[in-house]
């Protein structure tokens, strides 16, 4: 009995024993950590699009460019009613093409939600009615060292939508830039231009 009573003071012991902690230094992590936060591309991204309807007077152009930097830069546009709804995207990527141009940016990826716009582009000789819009679109092409324009759901485009619609919604012809910078989760203006058109 003395055995037992030993064995099982021993048994005790080790059951209240705190529990000891393996930690090893040596191995190493395999978490892999990404450089550059996911919401800023590794090269800027242009969203596009177009507000058109049958009865209006103006068409409505956006585009929301976000760059490697983490600005982010948009700009809505009204013109003159486009001949059609298709005509109307094709006028938004000829605009923020300009835009891009003019803002000294090399490399660029387009987006938008308009399928027939990428075919267009792709496939120009199946849009014979797009012959001097597409030509256009391919001299701006010269211009940048990299440029792609791909398509990508209606609900990723909701920025540049947004902004095409507002421009329509106005009603009369004008154009307008703006830049922010995010900050954490906000966006914080740093630079404006406007210009009415007459």
């Amino acid at each position: 009995t003395l055995q037992h009573a030993s064995l099982e003071a021993e048994c005790w012991k080790k059951a209240n024993e705190k529990e000891e902690t393996y930690e090893d230094h040596d191995v190493p992590l395999t978490i892999e950590v990404e450089i550059q936060p996911s919401w800023i591309p590794r090269i800027p991204t242009c969203q596009i699009d177009a507000s058109w309807i049958n009865n209006g007077s103006v068409s409505g152009l956006g585009w929301s460019l976000r760059d490697e930097m983490g600005s982010e830069y948009c700009g809505l546009r009204a013109c003159n009613r486009s001949l059609s709804a298709l005509h109307a995207e094709m006028e938004g990527l000829l605009w923020a093409a300009s835009c891009m141009r003019d803002r000294g940016i090399t490399s660029i990826r387009f987006e938008t939600d308009c399928s027939d716009l990428v075919d267009m582009t792709t496939n120009p000789v199946d849009w014979p009615a797009f012959a001097t819009e597409i030509e256009v679109f391919q001299r701006l092409q010269e211009n940048f060292e990299d440029v792609s324009l791909s398509h990508i759901p209606r609900s990723r485009n909701g920025r540049a939508d947004a902004l095409a619609k507002e421009a329509r919604t106005r009603g009369y012809a004008f154009s307008h830039i703006d830049q922010t910078r995010t900050d954490g989760d906000a966006l914080r203006r740093i630079g404006t231009s406007v210009l009415h058109l007459i």
